[in-house]
């Protein structure tokens, strides 16, 4: 990893320089493969700004802080520093998921739909589940009129079979009813 620290309108200082590194180098636990990193300090009439840009394998992170004390100032940016590759890390965490149990259900799917075993869906599929009330089909399309959703799932109150209604982009209502042929 390749620290580089700049000094703007101020002296170079080495021990200002070990603390910057000192700091940053506590940043290499949050990510894997940092290449570079770019400190800026500033000095301005009245406070210290400290700019911080990592490069690395999960992408390019900048924080910046402001303080009347260098030193604060350059707490601050590692910490915004910080919270951000946590966030990130979280967030692909949360996207990916567990990637091991996510293949075996795959698979089990796969086996119970009569699929190959060598064969991978492509697709994931989400379990949701919705009332269905017992209503007339008026009372449906009346329903689906009134909100703002795409789609009512409701029970046929005449035929007591699980019915659908469903609204397309240019307005018009479809009934969905099932039907054993």
């Amino acid at each position: 990893m390749q620290v580089a620290v700049t000094f703007r309108h101020m002296e170079t200082d080495e021990g200002i320089k070990a603390y910057v590194k000192g700091k940053v180098r506590k940043l290499q636990k949050y990510i894997e493969n940092p290449r570079e990193i770019h400190v800026v300090l500033v000095a301005e009439k009245f406070r210290h700004v400290a700019d911080m840009t990592m490069i690395g394998n999960g992408g390019a992170f900048n924080s910046q802080g402001r303080d009347s004390d260098l030193f604060a100032a350059i707490d601050q940016s590692v910490e915004k520093m910080e919270r951000q590759i946590r966030e990130r890390r979280e967030k692909v965490r949360r996207k990916r998921g567990n990637p091991s149990s996510l293949k075996s259900s795959l698979q089990e799917m796969g086996e119970m739909s009569g699929g190959k075993e060598g064969e991978e869906l492509s697709t994931l599929i989400r379990k949701r589940r919705l009332i269905a009330k017992p209503m007339s089909l008026e009372e449906a399309v009346s329903q689906i009129l009134l909100s703002k959703k795409d789609f009512l799932i409701f029970i046929n109150s005449d035929s007591g079979l699980m019915n659908a209604v469903t609204r397309s982009k240019d307005g018009s209502i479809e009934w969905v009813e099932p039907h054993p042929k």
